[in-house]
């Protein structure tokens, strides 16, 4: 008969259950100053912060404290928001990409690693951490109000004599929001038909905010054109403008909506129709935008609310799809690109009067590969590298004049389909902590669903049919009490049902952090 051995195991170690108990466990890491826990979270990128959120209570209150988000965000740097763009998809992903070992965008502080081969060029592989971020997505009434009235799209009877189902044409972008532009690490969000201000949203957080409705009385006797987001630093407060063509009288009016309020003021007629530009761009308190028409730049005065026509750098504006508008430092940013070379202009306005300088010149003949089209400027390093984010082949080009005489092409992996960028600010900030007055509700993204505002519509995936069921959802196991099939017309693979039942699933879980996405950066052969 064999003994049974005895059990040398170590004891199980003991389980944190709340604060009070990690004081009972004795001495620890919150024991530790708060100035001192601050400069030790300040040095983490983003997504851990966010980590240390949920490592006990004490530490959810220092990192949500305003004091704390404020220090946060008057030491963060812009980076990359990128957004997937395949027209075949339901997408509320954006992806902020950071570096990992905090070095930023400095490849002299980078620990990457970079081979040379016997033609002299470099190839350097610098590892970026692609954190998911979510958005808000349209709700399926706005998706049935855009694309008209359920009931006039149905027409005459089946073969059986019977009234046909309710049958409309849903693409899957008709789900996505437009981003309109970022501002002080919050997003704006417009309707993507007729780009009216919708959303303004803090993907860092989850937190969003729906704008009320205009202050016109008739919706059909307007057409929206263009909008903006930004903050007025002499009132701290944040606004959104909106330009609509007014049809009774034909004219261009503009509307301000201040976050907070409820409501929109008429702030009186706008220069321009449109503009040529696929964001909008905030620069210390103003909103600039490129008209179609005249060529002309004009800008926005949070504090004035007025208009007025910007002088223009000496390049030629008409050439807009290889015009582009950002921020570098602090300034206004153009950028120009013909065969021989990029130029990098920059707005002095310290003085009364403005003036342009040119800020960088690349020379892309002597310069290697540089592919021709849109560059914009994603981040302008305090070692003087510049960061820019080229359209066409959805890839990152980091120049430095002095210390490398190549770009370093910076090609981003694992994306099928092209995407877009922005330079983006990650903040910590509450959208509770910006809004004037507290009658706004704010919302959360992995709550939206399960507000009790009465009966909402839910996009529901089954088979190959796509259906709007309308639920009440008090809780996510409340079944779904009426079904109205609405078929695909035209979408082969109803918008990538077995990515999306996922997707839809997990929208539903509360306590879904989003999840994190590993991808590098290299550099092309």
């Amino acid at each position: 008969m064999k003994r049974k051995r005895k059990s040398t195991a170590s004891p199980a170690p003991q389980m944190v259950k709340n604060d009070e108990h990690i004081q009972q466990l004795g001495t620890n890491i919150t024991d530790l100053p708060k100035f001192f826990i601050h400069d030790v979270l300040l040095k983490l990128p983003t997504r851990n912060i966010i980590a240390c959120k949920c490592a006990c209570k004490t530490w959810y209150g220092l990192i949500s404290d305003p004091e704390f988000t404020k220090l946060h965000f008057s030491q963060a740097q812009p980076f990359p928001m990128i957004r997937p763009l395949d027209p075949s998809r339901v997408s509320r992903t954006l992806y902020l990409a950071e570096p990992e070992d905090g070095s930023g965008f400095d490849l002299r502080k980078c620990t990457c690693k970079i081979n040379y081969d016997r033609s002299g060029g470099g190839k350097s592989y610098i590892h970026m951490k692609l954190t998911k971020y979510k958005i808000p997505l349209r709700n399926a009434d706005e998706v049935i109000d855009s694309q008209g009235n359920v009931a006039s799209s149905v027409g005459g009877r089946n073969h059986h004599g019977r009234k046909r189902k309710p049958c409309i044409r849903i693409r899957p972008n008709h789900h996505k929001y437009k981003v309109v532009n970022s501002c002080n690490g919050f997003l704006c969000l417009s309707s993507p038909v007729t780009n009216d201000p919708v959303v303004v949203c803090n993907p860092i957080t989850g937190e969003f905010i729906h704008l009320p409705e205009s202050a016109s009385k008739c919706e059909k006797e307007k057409e929206s054109y263009d909008c903006g987001f930004g903050f007025n630093p002499k009132t701290n407060e944040y606004k959104v403008l909106r330009i609509f063509q007014q049809r009774e009288p034909y004219t261009k009016v503009a509307e301000v909506h201040t976050l907070g309020t409820g409501s929109w003021k008429f702030v009186g007629t706008a220069p321009f129709f449109l503009s040529m530009l696929e964001h909008t761009t905030y620069v210390k308190g103003a909103l600039f935008y490129y008209e179609s028409l005249g060529y002309t730049i004009y800008s926005f005065d949070l504090d004035t609310e007025k208009f007025e026509s910007v002088p223009s750098p000496p390049i030629r504006l008409e050439k807009s799809w290889t015009v582009s508008m950002g921020v570098l430092g602090d300034c206004l940013c153009l950028c120009d690109c013909d065969v021989l070379r990029i130029k990098f202009w920059v707005l002095d306005d310290h003085g009364a009067q403005k003036i342009w300088r040119q800020k960088i010149s690349v020379y892309t003949e002597n310069c290697g590969r540089w592919p021709y089209g849109l560059y914009k400027s994603m981040n302008y390093l305090k070692n003087g590298a510049l960061l820019m984010f080229h359209s066409r082949t959805n890839s990152f080009f980091y120049y430095h004049p002095r210390r490398y005489r190549k770009a370093i092409y910076l090609k981003i992996r694992g994306f099928k389909s092209d995407f877009e960028a922005i330079s983006h600010v990650p903040s910590l900030i509450s959208l509770k902590d910006i809004l004037v007055g507290s009658d706004v509700q704010v919302l959360h993204i992995h709550s939206s669903f399960l507000s009790s505002h009465g009966p909402k519509l839910l996009l529901v995936i089954y088979g190959k049919h796509v259906c709007f069921a309308a639920a009440t959802l008090q809780s996510k196991h409340e079944y779904i009490t009426w079904c109205a099939e609405l078929r695909l017309l035209g979408e082969p693979k109803a918008l990538f049902l077995d990515e999306e039942i996922a997707e839809l699933a997990s929208d539903f879980n509360s306590s879904d952090s989003g999840g994190e996405d590993e991808d590098d950066y290299e550099d092309e052969e």
